[in-house]
C-alpha cells in the first residue's frame, strides 16, 4: 500500500517533567540545607516551552531502535492480534503541542480505521511501552535546559488517557500565539525575612512559568547583591510581590524647573 494512501491518526496523551535547576554558588553549610532536595514538579502547560528540546532527546532516544535510519517503530514489538499487525504499519513517539500544551504523541500509520476493542488493545500496549519499554528508557534521559536538567514523564499513574486525533485534524489547527509571560505572583509576608526562602519560593515560581533564563540569572544577582533589602529589590523585578505594587503606586517626583537665568 502506497504510504502516501495510508490513515494516520495521532494518539495523544498527557506529559509530566521533572525539572531539577543548576546548583547555585553555596557558601555555608546552612544554605546547603535550604538548597536540598530542590526540584520543580512540571505539566504538559509548563513543558511547552520546551518543546524543541524534548523532541530532540525524543528524536536520540528513537535513534537507539532505529532500522535502516527510520526512528523507533513500537509496532516492531507488539505481539498482541495478528489484525492489529496486519493493519498497523507504524507506531512511532514524538511530542505534539496543541493550545498550548505539549502532550506525548504516538502517531499511528494504518491501512484502515480501528474498531473499539482493537484501539483499546492497541492502547494498552503503547501504556505498557510508556511504562515499561521506551518511556522507562525516556524518562532517565536529561535534558538539558536553561537553568538546569529536565526529565520528563510520557506514563501518568493517574488520569492517563489517549486522544485520538486525525493528522488532518492535528495539521490544520493553528499554532497558538506566543505570549510573554506574566510575572508571577509571590507574598513576603510569611517568609520571616529569610532571603533564601524568598528566593527559592521565587525561583520556583518563574520555573512553573516557564522562565529558567530569568531563574537563573535572578538567583546570580542576588547572590552578588549588597544586602537583604537589595536582594528584595532585584526579586521584585522578576516577580511581583508586595514592594514591586508599592513601586508602582509611588508617583513620580516632578522635575524642578530652574527660573530664568538661573543656572542648573
Amino acid at each position: 500500500m502506497d504510504p502516501e494512501e495510508m490513515i494516520r491518526i495521532d494518539l495523544l496523551t498527557p506529559l509530566s517533567g521533572t525539572f531539577y535547576p543548576d546548583e547555585p554558588d553555596m557558601e555555608t553549610p546552612d544554605e546547603w540545607d535550604l538548597y536540598e532536595g530542590d526540584f520543580v514538579k512540571m505539566d504538559g502547560a509548563d513543558l511547552a516551552a520546551y518543546q524543541e528540546e524534548i523532541q530532540e532527546m525524543v528524536d536520540k532516544e528513537n535513534e537507539l531502535g532505529s532500522e535502516n535510519g527510520e526512528p523507533c517503530n513500537l509496532m516492531a514489538y507488539f505481539h498482541g492480534s495478528s489484525a492489529i499487525k496486519e493493519n498497523v504499519q507504524s507506531a512511532v513517539v514524538s511530542v505534539k503541542a496543541i493550545d498550548g500544551v505539549l502532550y506525548g504523541c504516538t502517531t499511528l500509520q494504518l491501512k484502515e480505521f480501528l474498531d473499539t476493542q482493537q484501539l483499546k488493545e492497541l492502547c494498552e500496549y503503547i501504556t505498557g511501552q510508556y511504562s515499561d519499554g521506551w518511556g522507562e528508557g525516556f524518562e532517565q534521559r536529561d535534558i538539558a535546559i536553561d537553568g538546569g536538567t529536565l526529565n520528563v514523564h510520557f506514563y501518568q499513574s493517574q488520569d492517563f488517557q489517549f486522544r485520538e486525533l486525525s493528522h488532518q485534524e492535528t495539521a490544520g489547527m493553528p499554532k497558538p500565539k506566543e505570549k510573554a509571560p506574566a510575572r508571577p505572583k509571590l507574598k513576603l509576608l510569611g517568609h520571616d525575612g529569610n532571603i533564601y526562602s524568598i528566593l527559592g519560593d521565587a525561583r520556583r515560581l518563574l520555573l512553573r512559568n516557564g522562565q529558567a533564563k530569568e531563574a537563573s540569572e535572578m538567583t546570580e544577582r542576588v547572590n552578588q547583591s549588597g544586602n537583604y533589602y537589595q536582594a528584595l529589590g532585584i526579586i521584585s523585578e522578576y516577580v511581583e510581590t508586595e514592594l514591586s505594587a508599592r513601586r508602582q503606586e509611588k508617583p513620580e517626583k516632578p522635575a524642578k524647573k530652574g527660573r530664568e537665568g538661573e543656572c542648573r
